[in-house]
């Protein structure tokens, strides 16, 4: 389990890169945050889906707690992506893990 916020950024890169399903990916920002309470990182990225090569966006936050990690990712496409993320994070802030 990475400790460190650098630890964590590499990690929650290495999980991005292993998404199936998309392919092209490309960072637009990686910064640590907290959610609930709670070490975190989140990723925000272009990339395309395999399939179709249609572009999308991809959102990828890692929660920290205790011996795991929780993992929340949403893929949508580019267009309407910003209504579609305000609503990722709703769903990410409306999760309880305690």
């Amino acid at each position: 389990m990475p400790t460190q916020a650098n630890e964590r950024e590499r990690f929650a890169r290495g999980v991005l890169a292993e998404t199936p399903g998309i392919k092209d990916i490309r960072l637009v920002r990686s910064e640590p945050l907290r959610i609930g309470g709670q070490q975190g990182h989140e990723i925000v990225a272009e990339a395309k889906d395999v399939k179709t090569n249609t572009d999308v966006m991809v959102a990828q936050w890692l929660r920290f707690a205790g011996r795991g990690h929780l993992r929340v990712l949403g893929v949508a496409r580019k267009e309407g992506w910003g209504e579609m993320f305000s609503r990722l994070r709703a769903v990410r802030d409306g999760i309880d893990l305690r």
